[in-house]
């Protein structure tokens, strides 16, 4: 089957946007990841008993289901949060795409 796995964090909004490409372009690098991206949202969520609400940056990564839990500890590693949102889930993509991902991360 065709799987990939897309692993996704959050970076905070404080970061310039040449601090967030360093921080992806680690892993693309390192090979733990075949592409990553990044857009700007908003959340909202509880944080030491109050609400809170604020602009954060998305990372996307795409990895192999091999790969996924050595990108997990290195971006729990690299990652300037206490407790960063780091989730994964598996997806079926293109012959071509999957093999491409695994092309690059090995």
């Amino acid at each position: 089957m065709n799987q990939i796995a897309i692993v996704t964090t959050t970076l905070p909004s404080s970061m310039l946007i040449n601090e967030v490409i360093m921080f992806k372009s680690k892993f693309v690098e390192a090979k733990l990841s075949a592409c990553a991206q990044s857009n700007n949202i908003n959340s909202t969520y509880s944080w030491n008993d109050k609400l809170v609400s604020e602009d954060e940056w998305r990372i996307i990564f795409k990895t192999t289901t091999n790969r996924v839990d050595e990108l997990i500890s290195a971006i729990t590693k690299a990652h300037p949060y206490d407790i960063p949102q780091i989730v994964h889930r598996t997806e079926i993509a293109t012959k071509e795409y999957s093999t491409w991902v695994e092309e690059q991360v090995s």
